[in-house]
């Protein structure tokens, strides 16, 4: 049987925690779960156990980190679930979904804050691009999903595919990361550009 890679295992590892916790959004755990992971956002280890848990209860062994700083696969996987549960509060819904085709990145679904015509979301869009650091790149997320969340409900992210990105701008192809969501938020749609026309002459 072929070995799976880390970043398969990224992935896998992601999916199988947020359909854990998507699987029934009115329980009291899963309200608890995406709780603990909004509020564990640029706090300490020490102050996130409870949201750390569910994060390493399904983390493969081969992805653990042996010393006192998180793995990039760590990393990747606990910031994809802080910036699902910020997009997930108060959504009766799951905001995750595979999203099939070329365009299965975070930049397709941010695609549709673009419709409002705003200037100032092409330049939220490409401060996040142009982030020359994990942080940077994570703090202009955030921004870019909360205005996700509040403007356009009923978008949904491809949240695995997020951390396979994420974890991919930390293993140093972050080019290739910043490429390919510029691509699917700035790409042509033919279908898109015929709705607006037809909405035009209405």
């Amino acid at each position: 049987m072929e070995k799976m890679t880390k970043s398969k295992m990224v992935l896998m590892t992601t999916s199988r925690i947020i359909n854990i916790i998507s699987s029934d959004l009115k329980s009291p755990r899963s309200k608890a779960l995406l709780s603990n992971l909004r509020n564990s956002v640029g706090r300490p280890i020490s102050e996130n156990i409870g949201s750390l848990q569910i994060v390493y209860e399904n983390m493969p062994e081969e992805l653990l980190g042996k010393n006192f700083s998180m793995t990039k696969e760590e990393c990747a996987i606990l910031t994809t679930l802080q910036l699902f549960a910020i997009h997930q509060q108060s959504n009766v819904e799951p905001v995750s979904e595979r999203i099939e085709g070329k365009w299965n990145n975070v930049g397709y679904s941010l695609k549709a804050l673009r419709s409002d015509g705003s200037l100032s979301t092409d330049q939220r869009f490409n401060a996040l691009v142009t982030s020359q650091t994990f942080e940077e790149l994570t703090h202009h997320l955030r921004q870019m999903i909360k205005l996700l969340k509040s403007k356009k409900k009923g978008v949904k992210v491809d949240y695995p595919a997020l951390s396979l990105d994420l974890y991919n701008f930390l293993r140093g192809y972050d080019e290739s990361v910043r490429l390919n969501w510029a691509r699917a938020y700035y790409s042509y749609s033919k279908e898109e550009n015929e709705k607006g026309e037809i909405e035009n002459e209405q």
